[in-house]
């Protein structure tokens, strides 16, 4: 079973309401790697451990690994968007869901909306 942390209480209920009946989640290593620095610094190496392990063995989870290609991407959309304050990370997301043709992020990240993206929770 994946360990899910929810700061938010609207993001665990849709998950449990919506998302948990099947539904394939994506991510990517440095999205892992993001969680796994704020929740040593935050909570505890113990609970990063065990999130760590639980995403890599999960069956709801597929984590996509940032290549070259995909890094290039994203570094062309981080220079593109001047306007905009999306993390270099944001832009590798960016371009995998691209790649991976998706059009949707369950995520309370503006960004995701503001390059075109649907988010959820609505």
């Amino acid at each position: 079973m994946l360990y899910l942390l929810f700061a938010n209480q609207r993001a665990k209920d849709y998950y449990y309401k919506t998302l948990s009946s099947g539904l394939k989640l994506f991510t990517t290593n440095f999205i892992i790697c993001e969680t796994l620095n704020f929740l040593r610094s935050r909570i505890s190496l113990q609970t990063a451990i065990k999130f760590r392990n639980s995403a890599y063995s999960s069956n709801v989870l597929e984590i996509t690994y940032i290549t070259y290609d995909i890094e290039e991407e994203a570094f062309d959309i981080f220079k593109k968007y001047t306007d905009k304050d999306f993390s270099f990370t944001d832009c590798t997301s960016f371009a995998t869901m691209k790649q991976l043709n998706l059009n949707a992020a369950f995520t309370f990240d503006k960004h995701f909306q503001q390059i075109g993206f649907e988010i959820l929770p609505a």
